[in-house]
């Protein structure tokens, strides 16, 4: 059986607790997940207490308001302008040290692992919101309410890294897993160019471009995270500025089978998690009895129908939430799609339906939210959504987008 059979809750854009991360757990491992991964800090939120660094949890995890439609600040596709629009509701929340032992004992016991995310050097807004003596020209940050790639990114310099060392000292001191995941995706690099001190820095290092700069980043991480006896993972975005010198990292492939194969030539840990079929919090269906979604549609029958890459560590679904902010809607974008992808990557079963049907019981026992999979049993729960309906973004367009940027070893758009 697959080696890594994962799931990615992001928990920074918006905060789901204990209880749930542990529910959730229990309904994956009757799927033979054995990976959870909680993406753990971003722009919007940093979701794990910290007693070395307490401005972390303290003002990282807090924000004014939260972005409630898709905020089109540019034409896309020739459908015209849409201004993002705010719920003005502070949000907040995170995992204590406690909270993070309680939900690994819980895994654990479901033969599962859990793999904390902590994103670098870019996606800090939170990070920087709490210490900006670490940014780009040391500006003061607020906790972003916005969703997109965003500007924030992390200075190359010895007091950073010497911050980011006890960081990751006291994640890996509670998070007994193999591997941590350090991000490494969507940093627009040339922002380094705005801060005369990095500029400067460049000169002495004499790095010519800012990809320099990122290599060397990403290199000095990698070997904080193997000092503490782990191994690191990133995005495919860290392994495709430029795979001769990037990382030993296993690559977390977002962004197709191309860079995924490229990645395993290079002799790396691969775990497929493209966007087209496994990014969940796309909507299942293009119709406004649907929650908002940040695009679509990403079927059922899309899921059944991926095939892994000969060669991969592993496969994993993403459920990212800018656009899901409770249990019921989390659930909804899961069920049944988890299972179907636990179907096609490492089942020997050769029957959906009967595969799934026969294991729903426990999903109900759970109390665990399903989308039928009959349209004539299908509730309209549209009001799940945080704003306004919106048709989003076209998957198979977006996707040829991406695994050319990946390709090309550039940054992906803010799609």
């Amino acid at each position: 059986m697959m080696r890594w059979r994962g799931a990615m809750l992001d928990i920074s854009r918006h905060y789901f607790d204990a209880g749930f991360i542990k529910k959730t757990a229990s309904s994956l491992a009757i799927f033979d997940y054995n990976t959870l991964h909680l993406h753990l800090t971003d722009d919007q939120g940093w979701r794990l207490e910290s007693k070395v660094f307490p401005l972390l949890h303290e003002v990282g995890s807090i924000r004014k308001q939260s972005q409630n439609n898709h905020g089109l600040t540019h034409s896309q596709n020739n459908r015209g302008l849409l201004e993002p629009t705010y719920d003005g509701k502070q949000h907040s929340g995170y995992l204590t040290h406690d909270d993070v032992r309680e939900i690994i004992s819980h895994a654990h016991s479901l033969g599962m692992q859990v793999i904390p995310e902590i994103n670098i050097p870019g996606h800090t807004g939170a990070l920087l919101a709490a210490y900006p003596q670490f940014g780009i020209n040391q500006n003061a940050v607020e906790v972003s309410g916005s969703w997109g790639i965003s500007d924030y990114l992390l200075r190359p310099f010895a007091e950073t890294f010497e911050f980011l060392e006890k960081v990751f000292t006291e994640v890996a001191s509670l998070f007994p897993s193999e591997y941590i995941h350090v991000g490494g995706d969507e940093s627009l690099i040339d922002n380094w160019l705005k801060d005369p001190e990095v500029v400067a820095w460049m000169k002495t290092k004499n790095f010519g471009t800012t990809k320099d700069i990122f290599l060397f980043f990403m290199n000095e991480i990698e070997k904080i995270v193997n000092r503490l006896g782990k191994k690191m993972v990133t995005w495919d975005d860290a392994f495709a500025f430029n795979p001769e010198e990037a990382t030993q990292a296993a690559v977390m492939s977002w962004r197709g089978d191309a860079i995924a194969q490229i990645a395993l030539d290079h002799g790396r840990e691969v775990i497929q998690g493209p966007v087209f079929p496994t990014y969940l919090d796309y909507s299942q269906e293009v119709s406004e009895s649907e929650p908002l979604a940040i695009g679509g549609p990403v079927t059922l029958e899309d899921v059944l129908a991926f095939s892994p890459l000969p060669g991969v560590t592993g496969v994993q679904f993403q459920l990212w939430t800018e656009y899901i902010q409770s249990p019921i809607h989390a659930e909804y974008m899961m069920w049944p799609r988890a299972a179907a992808l636990a179907f096609r990557s490492w089942s020997n079963e050769e029957d959906f339906e009967s595969y799934f049907n026969q294991r729903r019981p426990q999903l109900d026992a759970l109390g665990v939210t399903i989308r039928e999979i009959d349209p004539l049993k299908r509730s309209n729960i549209a009001h799940l959504g945080i704003g306004k309906y919106h048709r989003g973004f076209d998957t198979a367009e977006m996707m040829q987008t991406l695994e050319k940027s990946a390709i090309a070893g550039e940054v992906a758009h803010d799609f």
